[in-house]
This record gives structure tokens, C-alpha cells and sequence, in this order.
């Protein structure tokens, strides 16, 4: 069964990007040029890859995008795996007023969301554990 992976975080710490994700997986990136149908880019991308076969891995701040590529995957019938790190209070402020579609992160995702899978990650960048949500 092929899986997709949902980021939800600012950033993850090598150590758990290289012991978490699938081997070979496919990782995309929302184009921040892309304004008008983001979310419709970022489900198409997803669908191109899981039609070669390959797992994916998407970064996706926002709730639209998620959405988007939790449908496509479940028509495509991968199981969905979200990994959610709290973001930290310092810095937060002026990262919104670059990118609004951060602030949706600070909303804790729920596993009714469409998620078959759903972890908070505490501690990204250092010794990480999940806590199953």
C-alpha cells in the first residue's frame, strides 16, 4: 500500500526526517509562486507521483492543502500519515506576516481529519518522540 506523508510543522529535524519517512519517497513542496489554486497544484503533484507508484511526502501548512491531498490519496487508496509539531512562540509573529497560511498550524490536526495515522511530533530538531494523536 503506498502512503502519504503530511508534514504539518515548520521544520523537522534531520534526524527525524531520515527515520520517519518512507525510503524513496517523493517530497513536494507547495510552490509559493503558485497563488490561485494552490491546493489544486499541490493534489495534482501528489497524484502524478502516486501514479508511478512511489510514496509522497508533502509539506502542507495549510488545512486546504491538506485536504486536497488527503482526497487524492484516498482515491487512490494510500493511507494517509500526518506528522504535527506545535510551532514555537518566538518568530511566530513575523513568519505569519510573510506566509498567513502558517498560522493554520497552530491548530492541532485530529486523526477524524482523514488521517489513518496522526502524530504529534514533541521536539523536531533534537531527540524527538511521537505522541500518537
Amino acid at each position: 500500500m503506498q502512503t502519504v506523508v503530511v508534514l504539518m510543522a515548520l521544520s523537522f529535524g534531520r534526524t527525524f526526517l531520515d527515520q520517519e519517512l518512507p525510503t524513496g519517497a517523493v517530497h513536494v513542496v507547495p510552490d509559493p509562486d503558485v497563488k490561485r489554486h494552490r491546493d489544486r497544484e499541490l493534489a495534482g503533484q501528489v497524484e502524478r507521483i502516486l501514479a508511478t507508484g512511489r510514496d509522497v511526502v508533502v509539506d502542507a501548512p495549510s488545512h486546504g492543502g491538506r485536504r486536497a491531498v488527503m482526497l487524492v490519496a484516498a482515491d487512490r487508496g494510500a493511507r494517509v500519515v500526518g506528522y504535527w509539531a506545535r510551532p514555537p512562540k518566538v518568530g511566530m509573529p513575523g513568519l505569519l506576516e510573510l506566509q498567513p497560511e502558517y498560522s493554520q498550524l497552530t491548530r492541532r490536526p485530529r486523526r477524524a481529519d482523514g488521517f489513518d495515522l496522526l502524530y504529534e511530533v514533541v521536539d523536531p530538531d533534537r531527540e524527538y518522540h511521537l505522541r500518537e494523536l
